[in-house]
């Protein structure tokens, strides 16, 4: 690499920094998300390009409705708005999506970390079915690994599922 591309990269890298330095650490992930998903940069660690750029898998993390700032999912529980199952499930997978900024999450990471917080469900497939079968549907499926029924299931919450979540934390009834 010649110095005139090194001085461009150390040039970037300054500007990114003054950027996101007065940017909140939560702020600070969304912009880099962005960033990626934008220039499709491959994964680091698994050297896998970035699809998202041309497809949308992330909902809006806002629909109007102020929604306090979380740090842990504890703390979204603590709210008691969750009333059922489904409810739970809706609260955990908000977590892992909206808040952590993943596009998927697995039934099992949400079965795991309800279970930590004694907030355990017995059939989250039951759960997560429930709300999938919702007209709107809040929760889809987008892949399953194994044939058997036990199979691992990923999901992401649709934008109807993230302003339904956003409402029951809004102190709004959501069946």
């Amino acid at each position: 690499m010649s110095t005139e591309n090194e001085d461009l990269e150390i040039k970037a890298m300054g500007a990114i920094s003054s950027a996101l330095s007065p940017l909140e650490p939560e702020q600070q992930s969304r912009v880099l998300r962005w960033a990626a998903d934008r220039y499709s940069v491959r994964d680091i660690k698994t050297g896998v390009a970035s699809t998202s750029h041309f497809e949308d898998t992330s909902p809006p993390s806002s629909v109007g409705v102020p929604i306090r700032s979380y740090t842990s999912i504890d703390e979204i529980f603590e709210t008691g708005v969750a009333k059922t199952n489904a409810h739970k499930a809706l609260l955990a997978a908000y977590w892992f999506q909206v808040v952590q900024g993943n596009p998927t999450f697995q039934s099992f990471t949400l079965n795991v970390a309800l279970k930590n917080m004694g907030q355990g469900i017995p059939n989250i497939t039951d759960a997560l079915g429930s709300a999938e079968a919702q007209k709107p549907a809040l929760i889809m499926q987008t892949a399953k690994t194994g044939k058997s029924r036990q199979a691992r299931k990923t999901y992401k919450l649709t934008t109807a599922g993230v302003k339904a979540v956003e409402a029951m934390l809004a102190g709004s009834d959501v069946d």
